[in-house]
């Protein structure tokens, strides 16, 4: 599982539970994975004992987010052996750096192996590993993309191999006797060990500076190592650390009072992830977390543009306004030719794999792209950004308007939020009114006539209030055609987006009701839907959970609004990322973590009772 992460918009690195590198992304964060395999060992020459760094061989692990930046940090101990790792990724070089310092008590010599195997363009075949002698550098490559690694000190030794084809397990067993013998070359499915002979004391720290090069030609690593070496190796760790740190503190509000320091640092936490899931050409993915690989023979590794637009809202408010910017131009470029927009994206905007047949339509998803625009100018009051994107707002309200059932006025169907279902559902009704309403608050401001999206918002409105109000049980239900009566948390997101005012008894009674149900009695928070089986029964989702919040924050009740964001901040991991889902069993994360929604909910969220606290009131969607 994921449980650290740093990246620059090209790069994304995650880290796991063992301190290992988990996933390597580039060009872009979410593509392409670059890296099959990491794993540190050791080995004790005294004793003659070698162990990879896992639990269970005689060594523990405790992580914890390094200073304000958050940059992951893992700490190993075990036989009288202290390490530490800290990673960075530069923030303007495509340069990753490793960080190890050692300690041993008593001193004695040891041998420190750093192991790696790739799997470039997502593939693990047809590469190619070499050693350079002349440069102390160990490069990786195939195709366009290519790795070098170096180090301060240099490496006393560097081997490559091959893995998995041939009955191979991999060249990582060529330093379980102490002893590197392998070759300075292989092609295939190629790997490579490194080692280090250190001598650490209790008082004396043996520190080895490794740094990772990535580029698109082999020029390209080899200027960036003769960078690093003709500047210094500590100056580019001291200049991506300041950076993170300062990045951080510019990013942060006037804490609300009475939210905890947890939350503090979730909230910290979260405004880095949406940095670091950002592409710099502005793609934004679900989540970095690749383990439904296996589970469900895809990823989160794409670009919703219902999670986008979120994100997008969420950043604009965090003060991460240029990477809004980029977004919204990157949903330009990908929009379709009719003013919709496809279920997803790869983050290089090729279209992403789908379950949907055609028109593979989510029209909640082209609606929320209009909203995230509307969002950006009144956080930046700038018209020229409204010229910019006229284009995609005209195409994308076009089709909103002209989507429609004939014989109901509502939008026609397509699939829900949850992507699961086929109909006509509250929710992406909701989401087509407030998009339609802001699309013509968009025209006014740049001159446009507004009447016809204006007139199509009430319209829907009128006939949406009536058609899925149910006055037997006093509350909305979630879909039509087929009708499915449900309760759904995403009729919470409905109300957020002005569907119905919040002194409308109505949307109190709905909200009511859907806590009184959807409420998780085993760890707390709100799961999605009754009924809902995705990763176990009716788990509890972070995002549903502080839509609630939301809805009792514009209810009037700010102390339940509070306990409900502190109890999504308790629910992030130690290292403080927030799962799309949790175990209401055992309150574990569920499914993908990070998710990239949650932490921008959060962000939101935290914004909006941040506003109430200040202003006693807050602002409309």
């Amino acid at each position: 599982m994921i449980t650290q992460l740093t990246g620059n918009g090209r790069l994304l690195l995650t880290v796991n539970e063992n301190g290992d590198w988990n996933e390597l992304f580039y060009p872009y964060p979410g593509q392409f994975q670059q890296l099959r395999e990491a794993r540190l060992g050791v080995y004790d020459i005294p004793a003659q004992r070698f162990a990879w760094l896992r639990r269970g061989n005689g060594y523990e692990i405790h992580q914890e987010p390094s200073g304000p930046g958050h940059l992951p940090e893992s700490t190993w101990t075990g036989h009288g052996l202290r390490i530490g790792v800290r990673d960075h990724v530069h923030p303007n070089h495509d340069l990753v750096a490793r960080v190890l310092r050692v300690r041993a008590d008593p001193a004695r010599p040891i041998r420190l192996f750093a192991y790696h195997a790739f799997q470039i363009a997502e593939s693990m075949y047809q590469d190619t590993a070499y050693v350079d002698p002349t440069t102390a550098s160990l490069v990786h490559y195939k195709r366009g993309y290519f790795f070098e690694f170096f180090s301060d000190p240099p490496v006393t030794r560097a081997v490559c191999g091959e893995h998995t084809l041939k009955g191979l397990q991999g060249t990582y067993v060529d330093a379980e006797d102490g002893r590197l013998e392998g070759r300075s070359v292989a092609h295939g499915a190629a790997d490579s060990v490194q080692q280090w002979d250190l001598e650490p004391s209790a008082d004396h720290e043996a520190v080895v500076r490794l740094f990772l090069a990535v580029g698109r030609s082999l020029p390209a690593v080899h200027q960036i190592r003769e960078y690093v070496t003709d500047g210094g190796f500590a100056r580019f760790v001291r200049e991506s650390e300041a950076f993170w740190e300062t990045w951080v503190q510019r990013r942060l509000p006037n804490p609300p009072s009475g939210l905890s320091g947890l939350g503090r640092e979730v909230y910290r936490m979260s405004v880095l992830l949406l940095r670091h899931s950002t592409g710099t050409n502005g793609a934004i993915i679900a989540s970095p977390d690749t383990r439904s690989l296996v589970a469900a023979g895809d990823t989160y590794n794409y670009c919703w543009w219902r999670d986008g637009g979120y994100v997008s809202k969420a950043m604009d408010e965090a003060g991460l306004y240029n990477n809004a910017a980029r977004f919204l131009d990157f949903a330009r470029r990908c929009q379709n030719p009719n003013g919709s927009f496809f279920h997803r994206h790869f983050p290089d905007g090729a279209i992403g794999s789908t379950w949907h047949p055609p028109p593979h339509l989510q029209i909640d998803q082209t609606a929320t792209v209009i909203a995230a625009t509307w969002h950006h100018f009144k956080r930046g009051a700038d018209p020229d950004v409204l010229l910019e994107l006229w284009p995609l707002v005209k195409g994308a309200a076009n089709f909103l308007a002209a989507f429609r059932d004939p014989a109901t006025g509502l939008p026609a169907p397509s699939f829900d939020l949850w992507e699961e279902r086929m109909g006509i559902h509250l929710y992406s009704t909701a989401a087509v009114v407030h998009a339609l309403e802001r699309a013509g608050r968009i025209a006014t401001e740049i001159g446009k006539d507004p009447a016809a999206w204006e007139h199509g918002a009430e319209e829907i409105r009128r006939a949406a209030v009536d058609a899925f109000w149910d006055p037997a049980t006093g509350r909305f239900v979630r879909s039509l055609a087929p009708r499915d009566e449900r309760l759904d948390a995403s009729v919470l997101l409905a109300l957020k987006l002005g569907f119905l005012p919040w002194n409308d008894p109505r949307a109190s009674a709905t909200v009511d009701a859907i806590e009184r149900r959807l409420w998780c009695h085993e760890v707390g928070g709100l799961a999605r839907y009754e009924g809902d089986q995705y990763y176990g029964h009716e788990n509890p989702w972070i995002v549903s959970t502080l839509w609630l919040a939301e809805a009792r924050l514009r209810l009037g009740d700010r102390n339940r609004c509070r306990e409900l964001i502190e109890w999504a901040a308790a629910h992030a991991t130690r290292t403080r990322l927030l799962p799309e889902q949790i175990d209401r069993t055992t309150g574990e994360p569920k499914s993908a973590t990070p998710l990239t929604w949650s932490h921008s909910t959060f962000v939101d969220v935290v914004h909006k009772y941040a506003e109430a606290e200040h202003r006693g009131t807050v602002s409309e969607e």
